[in-house]
């Protein structure tokens, strides 16, 4: 029986491998589909703000430098290219662009760090995804309270001692960062 009529259990126990048996998993070329989609939707978020040119001249670039090399600086350019883009067009900071980006941002960041570690004819096990998604979902989970945390704060000028707390507790929290990342 030749190796090309041969199922994938009748070459277990065989070390011959076939070009076109390529195993379980999705081509690691989805993960650059996925970059270009998300980066697009990037792209029109502060184009349908009223960004203008710019966004063409900055962010599309660094979109399709992102999908070509995900494990360059190009990545983080579509990032902070994005919200320097949306907070110059001014407005709410809670307003639904801003709100749309915070996810769509994080995908592209995730999307774009395992599309550098794996190449582009290589495979992708689903089963290698779930700590990237689960890790995703608790991180906007967590935004999603920080959110709406923000959304219910005062907006008036707020009192000396409250804010001398705040600025307390930032700093109780960098220095208890700084005892937890010491040198044992």
């Amino acid at each position: 029986m030749s190796a090309a009529r041969e199922t994938p259990d009748a070459l277990k126990g065989t070390l011959r491998t076939s070009a076109l048996l390529v195993g379980r998993g999705m081509p690691a070329v989805v993960l650059r589909v996925v970059i270009l989609l998300v980066g697009a939707v990037i792209v029109l978020v502060p184009w349908r703000e009223g960004a203008g040119v710019g966004t063409l001249v900055v962010l599309l670039p660094a979109v399709i430098a992102s999908v070509y090399a995900p494990a360059s600086p190009a990545p983080a350019g579509v990032v902070v290219s994005a919200a320097v883009l949306v907070t110059l067009s001014g407005g709410d900071p809670l307003r639904a662009e801003v709100l749309m980006l915070v996810p769509l941002v994080h995908l592209f960041h995730i999307t774009c760090g395992l599309a550098g570690v794996v190449p582009v004819s290589g495979r992708v096990h689903l089963s290698a995804l779930r700590a990237p998604v689960l890790r995703f979902v608790s991180v906007q989970a967590v935004m999603a309270v920080l959110i709406g945390l923000a959304a219910v704060l005062p907006t008036t000028r707020t009192h000396p001692l409250v804010e001398a707390l705040g600025l307390a507790g930032l700093a109780g929290v960098a220095v208890l960062v700084i005892w937890l990342q010491r040198v044992k």
